[in-house]
């Protein structure tokens, strides 16, 4: 019985350590993408090789003319609207699957808000598709790597991004790849977009169908119940609180020992033990 249960939990250790292997060398672990949106700039090659937010960074850093902290705020942070929106694609199915990480899959089917990836280096491993929290919140990330002040705006249906320079506001959407502009070129804030709601209609006119941009209109015009989010640098997004967060972190970092463990306590259980009289146990 003792060596029966050995030879079991080696090979569920073998088998959890040969899936999680699977998902890091081979594109089992990608979750699954959704092709581009009829308006969307969406650059394969360029999402092929951004795996992580330092070579997103170093993607707009590799268009720009000199340092991005050195550089205006607004022309760094078109340079960085400009990789993200270049980089995603619209999707909802940004979650872990069994070889991705084999734990949150399993908590997954208990609790599921714990299924979707909220680390921001995981969702660009994995795949380009994503919904508009996570793509601004990865424009808020490099937007902190560029020593722009940033945070996120709920708006209640919608979700993008703000970032402060020149003493103001600016909201990026990279989700809808839209900036409300005003009559003299400059990029407005939510507040402030919210009451032109002409300037916002013709913003988002073409980015979906017309009942999408109606719908965007009136999430715009409902600022009671906005809600601006600022984030510490290396925190994860979640509209439920840091828990969910802390819980992707830790499943992350037990992918492999959870299995060694598996591995080590089984042949500990299927080593020969000894009677009184020395002789081997069978």
């Amino acid at each position: 019985m003792r060596r029966t249960a050995g030879l079991v939990l080696v090979l569920a250790g073998a088998i959890l350590l040969a899936v999680s292997l699977a998902g890091d060398l081979t594109v089992a672990g990608r979750y699954v993408n959704l092709p581009p949106r009829s308006w969307e700039r969406f650059d394969p090659a360029l999402a092929s090789r951004t795996s992580d937010l330092e070579s997103m960074y170093q993607a707009a850093q590799g268009r720009a003319s000199r340092n991005l902290r050195e550089m205006p705020p607004q022309e760094t942070m078109d340079l960085l609207y400009g990789v993200v929106s270049d980089r995603f694609t619209h999707g909802d199915r940004a979650t872990y699957n069994l070889f991705s990480n084999w734990i949150l899959w399993a908590v997954g089917t208990v609790s599921p808000r714990h299924r979707y990836i909220q680390d921001a280096d995981a969702l660009l491993r994995n795949g380009h598709s994503a919904m508009c929290g996570e793509t601004s919140y990865i424009l808020l990330r490099l937007a902190g790597m560029a020593g722009i002040p940033s945070r996120h705006v709920l708006l209640n249906g919608h979700i993008i991004m703000e970032a402060r320079y020149s003493d103001r506001w600016h909201a990026y959407d990279p989700d809808f790849e839209v900036l409300v502009r005003d009559e003299n070129g400059e990029i407005l804030s939510v507040a402030e977009a919210a009451g032109q709601p002409d300037l916002l209609r013709r913003a988002y006119l073409g980015h979906g169908p017309s009942t999408q941009t109606e719908s965007v209109l009136t999430i715009y015009k409902n600022t009671g119940d906005d809600l601006y989010v600022s984030y510490p640098p290396k925190s994860f997004f979640s509209p439920v609180g840091h828990w969910p967060g802390r819980v992707e972190q830790a499943a992350r970092l037990a992918r492999y020992p959870v299995p060694a463990a598996l591995i080590a306590a089984g042949a500990l259980l299927t080593r020969p033990g000894r009677t009184r009289k020395g002789r081997p146990r069978r």
